[in-house]
């Protein structure tokens, strides 16, 4: 058996007071629309007494918390939701009598869509029971799925399985400070206590966390986690050396912090294979490098897409992506530059090697030396000499002489509709010692 609650006219505040008032009667409570919940009282009867008596104590507590409601008890949820929308205060509808008791209802208890209710007007059918004595292929065919849903509802025989509502499980721990706290050092105590108090309560459930959010007054920090985690040591310790590179600025005289739940990692480990290092302890370090070289300078290279050469941004390694470093851009303002050395290697007889395979700058006695084993980021500035347009003569970082060969010019430009516009040409260069790409 089914019962429903159905408060007309309600509010949208209402919601939460109504679940309330269900819940405390059944833990599988569907929350149907506005005013309307319907909820399972199997069981209930060796508490209450018969059905009326459980009709009249959902009245009462629902009369308690202010509402005046309509309460319908039935064999299937959604006999009990028309027979509360349709007739005032309390309604128990015994077993197999409901389309009896529901046919006098008008059309509208069953919340069709305003298309079909218009086309249920027209042709007079204003009441359940008279909807339900149309033959049931014909309704199919002019009204299609809608039609044939509201006509098993009309003649009481639609049955199915509610839909409990879950309420959203929040793992939040706040506490209001006596004191000011000027320093980071004493957050670590707080902290610690609280992470660990949220990690209990998400191990007790077998859940984990990927995304934690600490807010101290208005000063808002969130920690992204590349795998769901609950060790509240570790939270504890990426949350300090993140306040110290980004300290809070003012006195904190709250502390909240709230653990998004995800589901926890599950690891397969293999009989013969060596344990691979923790995640955890890898974000650990990445923390830590933050904190010594800047956080745009820890993470993944990422080519961007685009023609300008070199062009790649460093990507941070959690989930949400977090914060990225601007592009690249070398070189771009200098009039001339180093960008690339190479270095002498033997080439192979075979015809399929790598190098063959390759675009060699020069190729001398057996020899090619290539232009892709060293980048100089940014380059390195270089003061160049041309005659006929040609580069002879070079000067950069110490090193200075007369240019033996030069190819070129390989001329590349781009996004010339932003001011992150570039031009640029480039030569590839031999002097006594070694390749250059200038």
């Amino acid at each position: 058996m089914f019962a429903c609650i159905y408060i007309p006219n309600s509010s949208s505040d209402a919601g939460a007071a109504l679940m309330a008032c269900a819940i405390a009667f059944s833990p599988r409570v569907e929350s149907v629309g506005a005013g309307t919940v319907v909820f399972d009282v199997d069981g209930l009867e060796r508490l209450f007494g018969g059905y009326p008596e459980i009709a009249g104590k959902i009245c009462n507590e629902a009369r308690a918390l202010g509402f005046n409601a309509n309460v319908a008890v039935a064999s299937n949820a959604d006999a009990a939701i028309c027979a509360a929308r349709g007739f005032a205060g309390i309604t128990v509808i015994p077993r197999g009598t409901e389309a009896a008791r529901l046919r006098d209802l008008p059309m509208s208890v069953l919340d069709p869509s305003p298309e079909t209710l218009e086309t249920l007007e027209r042709w007079g059918i204003r009441t359940l029971g008279a909807f339900a004595k149309l033959p049931s292929v014909q309704v199919a065919e002019r009204l299609g799925q809608e039609g044939v849903k509201i006509h098993k509802l009309a003649q009481g025989l639609e049955t199915r399985p509610i839909a409990p509502y879950a309420e959203a499980l929040r793992f939040v721990e706040a506490i209001d400070l006596d004191y000011e706290i000027r320093t980071i050092e004493p957050l670590t105590f707080i902290l610690s206590r609280m992470l660990d108090q949220i990690c209990s309560r998400m191990k007790s459930r077998n859940l984990a966390t990927h995304e934690v959010r600490l807010s101290l007054g208005r000063y808002v920090r969130v920690l992204n986690l590349p795998l769901p985690v609950r060790n509240a040591r570790l939270l504890t310790r990426l949350f300090i050396l993140d306040l110290e590179a980004h300290p809070p600025g003012a006195v904190v005289q709250r502390i909240e912090v709230e653990a998004i739940p995800a589901k926890p990692r599950v690891i397969q480990n293999g009989l013969f294979v060596p344990l691979s290092p923790e995640p955890e302890k890898l974000q650990l370090t990445l923390a830590r490098l933050k904190a010594l070289v800047g956080e745009g300078n820890v993470g993944a290279a990422e080519i961007l897409d685009t023609h300008r050469p070199d062009a790649f941004r460093i990507k941070d390694l959690s989930v949400s992506g977090g914060a990225e470093s601007p592009p690249y851009e070398g070189g771009v303002a200098r009039s001339a530059g180093v960008v690339a050395r190479a270095e002498t290697q033997r080439v192979s007889d075979h015809p399929g090697s790598a190098i063959w395979r390759s675009r060699p700058s020069f190729v001398r006695r057996g020899i090619i030396k290539s232009l892709t084993l060293r980048c100089f980021r940014p380059p390195l500035e270089a003061t160049v000499q041309l005659r006929n347009k040609v580069p002879f003569w070079i000067a950069f970082h110490g090193v200075h002489g007369s240019i033996a060969a030069a190819n070129g010019p390989w001329r590349v430009s781009g996004d010339w509709w932003r001011p992150t516009m570039w031009d640029r040409e480039e030569w590839d260069i031999e002097t006594a010692d070694a390749l250059y790409r200038i």
